[in-house]
């Protein structure tokens, strides 16, 4: 499927596409707005610079929307990679904000490593002895030599 329209999309205040919400991906200049032909699309700066008033889409629901939103819609996505495929997996919810932020917070402290993995020592080690055999160039062609007392490879 089209990952790259994956996301948190916002609610442009003031903003309209062909008189309908229209919704900003938090991440990249990605929208979701109704099409010309009134159907939902996911574009992005050829759309917008169009002002919306297009068919044209990288991704749409080929169910004409007769006014309903986005997620609420039942037809299924279609993508165009490599052509007009139907997508199963293009899903449009609705979600607190809130909840969001606050579940990436909860997400990004249990990632955060109190200490750095081994292999991670490994290699600042592994990069500190290459510094040390550049700046002092006694070693000559015995760099492997010293790389290997010095963090045991």
């Amino acid at each position: 499927g089209c990952k790259w329209v994956s996301g948190l999309y916002k609610l442009v205040e003031d903003a309209k596409a062909n008189r309908y919400p229209l919704w900003k991906s938090v991440d990249a200049d990605i929208f979701i707005y109704s099409m010309n032909n009134g159907r939902w699309g996911i574009g992005a700066h050829q759309e917008k610079a169009q002002g919306f008033d297009t068919e044209t889409a990288y991704v749409f629901n080929d169910t004409p929307h007769e006014g309903l939103m986005p997620n609420h819609l039942m037809g299924g996505w279609m993508h165009c990679r490599p052509a007009w495929t139907p997508d199963e997996g293009i899903k449009c919810r609705e979600v607190d904000v809130s909840v969001v932020l606050e579940r990436a917070d909860e997400t990004r402290k249990h990632k955060v490593p109190r200490q750095p993995p081994k292999i991670m020592q490994q290699a600042a080690a592994t990069q500190q002895a290459v510094n040390e055999a550049a700046r002092d160039d006694k070693y000559g062609g015995k760099l492997e030599e010293k790389l290997e007392k010095k963090v045991g490879v």
